[in-house]
């Protein structure tokens, strides 16, 4: 009997008993649509955090901020320990062929922006006119923050296209209105109430991961008001963590980060002994990402292998029931002259079979699965190729393995024991 036959012979047998070849399939299907799903959800992830790169200026934003050597002498900040705004411009100046803008922006404070005694909650940003390169802001109407606004620490704010129609009935009929922004800092989360006149309408767009997961109306709320302006307010200095770059196209990120970095470094804190300067790209940025992916596709996999444990020893069992039940087959086919090897290769043949077609019905699910979260946010992808064969070959693997303990016994048996068996 010849592979095809073996093949047809055992597709027979799973209509047969239906029922029965499902639970038997029910292991390798729940394992193999697991790596399947979470692949799918890598891939969807991926796609969507190069999404949001691209939003915010893609490979060429890079960020820079202070750390904690390893031989640090102290874990507590000096002022001078800080980014300050000299620092900046310093940079921006003498990099400037490689600069497109420079992007400050304060820690985001909550607040409410007052008009005609009505408040509305707000998240208040502090920025300079560099942040709308970076943010890839659109404006509608009006104009964005300048650096004169910065340098003059001017009581003006743009706002959203959403907040604008809401509280002035249309995006222009809110340019040259007066608002009454309070942002909430300090112990008790108290401010002070301070006018500002509205001199730009901004585009609001969620990031593409999260355009349908939730409704714009709920994420209007970004205030953008000179930095200066906003720290004078606040009582603070004009210090930083950290600031971003938009590099012009065609700059290598990783020759232009070291060289900023190790000049900020050899300069401005070349007599620091706790704080250095370090940078991110976005490709570090990716790194870091798809290790933590990673990280979960290890550990589902993991899950998934235990579940494929399980589901091949369920092959092996239903198979040795096969056995007993067609004793009797055996001992005619081998009293007929069938070799142990044919009556192996029948056994072993439906055991690939059943873990087979348990292992496509787990990639279709796998597939269907990763892209209903994907659904979620608005990104669809498939599984790596190498995912999909990976899992079609364990799934052969555990068929072979499984089925040939009981394919085995069957070929041993006496072909007058299995004759006489009732």
């Amino acid at each position: 009997m010849g592979i095809w036959e073996n093949i047809l012979l055992a597709i027979e047998g799973l209509k047969a008993n239906k029922m029965r070849a499902l639970l038997t399939m029910l292991g390798i299907i729940i394992g193999i649509s697991s790596v399947i799903a979470i692949s799918t959800l890598g891939q969807i992830m991926e796609a969507s955090v190069l999404g949001i790169f691209d939003e915010q200026g893609g490979s060429n934003l890079v960020g820079f901020g202070i750390r904690q050597k390893e031989d640090a002498a102290r874990d507590y900040y000096y002022y001078e320990d800080w980014i300050n705004v000299s620092m900046i411009e310093d940079v921006e100046e003498r990099f400037s062929d490689e600069i497109d803008a420079v992007a400050i922006q304060t820690d985001m404070l909550q607040g409410d922006i007052r008009v005609r005694k009505e408040d509305k909650k707000a998240q208040i940003y502090g920025v300079n006119a560099g942040y709308a390169k970076q943010s890839m802001t659109t404006v509608n109407c009006g104009r964005y923050i300048t650096p004169d606004d910065c340098a003059k620490n001017r009581s003006i704010c743009v706002i959203s296209d959403k907040q604008a129609e809401a509280m002035f009935g249309s995006q222009r009929g809110a340019i040259g209105q007066t608002v009454s922004i309070k942002a909430n800092y300090g112990r008790h989360g108290t401010g002070l109430l301070t006018d500002f006149t509205v001199v730009g309408v901004y585009q609001y767009k969620l990031p593409s991961f999260l355009s349908s997961m939730v409704n714009v109306e709920d994420w209007n709320s970004e205030v953008y008001v000179p930095y200066t302006t906003l720290i004078r307010i606040m009582g603070g200095d004009e210090t930083f963590w950290s600031f971003n770059v938009n590099m012009k196209t065609g700059v290598e990120p990783e020759e232009f980060c070291t060289k900023v970095a190790d000049y900020m470094n050899n300069s401005y804190y070349r007599d620091n002994d706790s704080y250095e300067i370090y940078y991110q790209t976005a490709a570090s940025q990716m790194d870091m990402i798809s290790s933590i992916l990673g990280t979960v596709s290890l550990v589902i996999s993991i899950i998934a292998a235990i579940s494929l444990l399980v589901g091949g020893i369920g092959v092996m069992n239903i198979m040795l029931v096969s056995v007993t039940e067609r004793t009797r087959e055996i001992g005619v086919r081998k009293a007929l002259g069938a070799p142990n090897s044919a009556i192996r290769t029948q056994f072993i043949v439906e055991s690939i079979v059943i873990c087979l077609i348990g292992g496509l019905i787990g990639i279709a699910l796998g597939f269907g699965l990763g892209n209903i979260a994907g659904a979620v946010v608005g990104t669809y992808a498939a599984p790596k190729v190498s995912t999909v064969a990976i899992a079609v070959g364990f799934s052969l693997a555990v068929g072979v393995f499984f089925g040939f303990y009981p394919a085995n016994r069957a070929a041993k048996l006496d072909p007058i024991e299995a004759l006489r068996y009732e």
